[in-house]
């Protein structure tokens, strides 16, 4: 999702992009050592309980849907042939709050199979065939069993599987309820960007799901990410590397451009007069490089060389100044300016091109760059509305109505998900473990098991077709047919660690006082904090008044220095190691903190004013996209993820690792080309 937060002066194709070798932990460690190094979420929660019985709640549903802790444990209690119990009938899953994302109880068993190569011994063949099984219910896999009953015919019964407890992947709604007031906050996939590009197979779904993209737009509420982006931000430096909390506002993205009052705002920044005068300088043009670039093709050059280090050993600014350019970075290409090329980040805004010259323009635009807005569309629960649109068109008794309006203050029946009288079910907390052809290719008679874990049992299902839209890494040990080269090229890319916390505060006096709409956060843990997105659509108002409670949005991917010799897989690696080792209280006590410093001054009391906290943890973000200091330049047709999603029989690969591309209508496209294979097949 937060490929949203792309800045508006120029159009930013933002990848994202990691072999360990400084590692947290080695992928040779067992699950359940990392497991054993984890804290247990929920304990002790900070001097105010702020998350209640819904934080309670969310740990034991997820507990529900595989046995927490020694994943080698997962399936003791072997296998039945009673079928799966009903999941989350009692909770609503939108509305939980604490750890959410890749929360417990969606990963062990994934992680037992990756890590230590175990899986059931046995599985319970239930009396369910289907014409096709998606695995994963993300935006791709939802539009591809949206695609298929549209071509395949509506009498066609299909099974969706996921691992969560919820539906929708990245693109998750996050439900708060304050006093009678509903909020909603975007878990993941945000935003419609630039939907006017979309092939058409993804225009044609937006349209036909009832998505008026320009209505939608007029909508909107400015406020956050919505607002103009040459508007109010701010950038938050923090007591521990300059010894006070400050905040300087101003229009921060202009300036980087050398627009606007930047001397000012760089003047009220606390760093030595040195450095200020060299970033000035570096804005404007007016100072002369350290040292020549090498000889050479510029293009070339300016794709070979980070941006650290043009800008500390060809500029002269010090390493901590270049982090004041790493928040968008660390949203967008989850990394900072230590693992991305000059070019990515004269690209992203970054300042350089009144340094470089014509010559660097011309290499922006050989490249295939050129400068033009980007158009964001926001609904107020972010993509979460696209994927419920399409469960509520797959799976009607879900939810009344037809239109975006009523699907947005609709409370879904989840009960209604899995039923055995629908020819569609979409079935929770089910990790699929192993999906086979049964027969070959030419025999007459060809089907697909597919195996799956949920609540310690092992069940089994045949369909005539699957579709994986899954995390393309796990699909190897998921499929063992798949020729080890294709398990190379699938497993080529990384997805980006992500964390995505919505904070609901009482009061939204003290942001509003503070002045920005953005803020900035360079040497913080979130890199970016704004508001959640606002919008008046049908019985749904955004509150914008001073005493009203207020969504605190806040965005970062872990913060991994590379050491010089890592590529930005490694970092991914590393980063989502990471958040699997650190706690939600840690979590909290990050989030207090940083609160604290940026709002404090305006009457920010973290005891007081934090009602609840849902913190959507995604260990496997962002699709992974070709990045210019680690990755050749293969021909059409010959990338990884091209030669990585070659049909296998019966069984195809979406999602958008499929296609190298985060966006929504990466996805779409991902679901739409699978489904056209398996028709064919």
């Amino acid at each position: 999702m937060p490929r949203v937060v792309t800045p508006k002066l120029l159009y930013i194709y933002a990848p994202c992009g990691p072999h360990l070798q400084n590692k947290v932990y080695d992928m040779t460690d067992s699950a359940a050592t990392i497991s054993s190094a984890r804290h247990v979420e929920g304990q002790a929660l900070m001097k105010k309980e702020i998350t209640r019985r819904d934080f309670i709640n969310g740990v034991s549903i997820a507990a529900a849907g595989a046995a927490i802790g020694n994943p080698r444990a997962l399936w003791a209690k072997g296998t039945t042939d009673s079928g799966p119990a009903p999941v989350g009938a009692d909770d609503y899953p939108p509305a939980l709050t604490g750890l959410r994302g890749n929360h417990d109880g969606a990963y062990e068993a994934a992680h037992a199979l990756a890590w230590d190569g175990k899986s059931p011994a046995s599985y319970a063949d239930l009396d369910e065939e289907y014409d096709l099984v998606v695995v994963g219910t993300g935006i791709s896999g939802l539009a591809a069993a949206y695609f298929y009953q549209q071509q395949a015919g509506k009498d066609k019964r299909i099974l969706l599987l996921d691992n969560h407890d919820d539906f929708g992947g990245h693109a998750r709604r996050n439900e708060f309820h304050h006093e009678g007031t509903m909020l909603l906050g975007g878990g993941g996939s945000g935003n419609f960007e630039d939907a006017h590009k979309y092939s058409p197979e993804s225009k044609g779904l937006v349209a036909e799901l009832g998505f008026d993209i320009d209505e939608l737009r007029e909508l909107q509420t400015p406020r956050g990410f919505q607002a103009p982006m040459d508007g109010a931000m701010g950038i938050f430096n923090d007591r521990k590397h300059y010894g006070a909390d400050s905040v300087v506002p101003g229009n921060w993205l202009p300036a980087w451009s050398g627009y606007g009052d930047y001397k000012a705002l760089i003047e009220a920044l606390p760093l030595p007069k040195s450095e200020k005068k060299t970033l000035i300088g570096f804005i404007e043009g007016s100072l002369e490089l350290k040292k020549p670039l090498p000889d050479g093709d510029m293009l070339e050059t300016l794709k070979s060389i980070d941006y650290q280090t043009f800008a500390t050993e060809y500029v002269g600014l010090s390493k901590l100044t270049t982090r004041l350019f790493d928040p968008f970075l660390r949203v967008t290409y989850c990394v900072g300016t230590d693992s991305i090329s000059i070019l990515e980040g004269l690209k992203s805004g970054l300042p350089g091109l009144n340094v470089l010259g014509p010559e660097a323009m011309e290499a922006m635009k050989s490249s295939g760059f050129f400068m033009e807005g980007v158009d964001f569309v926001y609904l107020p629960d972010g993509n979460a509305s696209f994927a419920r649109q399409i469960v509520r068109r797959l799976i009607p008794e879900v939810a009344p109505g037809e239109t975006v309006a009523d699907l947005i203050d609709a409370r879904f029946e989840y009960g209604q998900l899995d039923r055995a009288d629908h020819n569609v079910r979409l079935r929770l907390n089910s990790t699929v473990v192993n999906v086979v052809n049964n027969t070959p290719d030419n025999s007459a008679d060809r089907s697909v098991s597919v195996s799956y874990v949920q609540g310690g049992q092992a069940y089994r299902v045949k369909a005539k077709h699957s579709i994986l839209a899954c995390y393309n890494g796990i699909i190897p040990h998921i499929c063992p047919q798949m020729p080890e080269e294709q398990k190379k090229n699938v497993t080529y890319g990384v997805k980006s660690p992500l964390v995505l916390a919505h904070v609901l505060i009482r009061k939204a006096s003290p942001f509003q006082k503070a002045g920005g709409e953005v803020y900035m956060c360079p040497d913080s843990y979130f890199a970016l904090v704004t508001t959640g997105f606002g919008m008046d659509l049908g019985n749904y108002k955004t509150p914008t008044g001073p005493d009203d409670p207020l969504l605190v949005y806040m965005m970062t991917s872990p913060p991994v220095k590379n050491d010089g010799t890592q590529t930005a897989r490694d970092l991914y690696r590393l980063g989502r190691h990471q958040l699997l080792a650190t706690s939600f209280e840690d979590y909290e006590k990050t989030i207090r903190d940083q609160l604290t410093g940026l709002f404090g001054a305006t009457g920010f009391d973290a005891d007081r004013d934090i009602e609840a906290i849902t913190l959507n943890r995604w260990s496997h973000g962002y699709a992974y996209g070709y990045m210019d200091l680690y990755d050749p330049e293969w021909p059409e047709g010959e990338a990884p993820h091209e030669l990585g999603r070659k049909p296998l029989g019966r069984i195809s690969l979406a999602g958008s690792d499929t296609h190298a591309d985060a966006h929504l209508n990466g996805a779409v496209d991902a679901g739409w080309r699978a489904v056209q294979e398996q028709l064919e097949a």
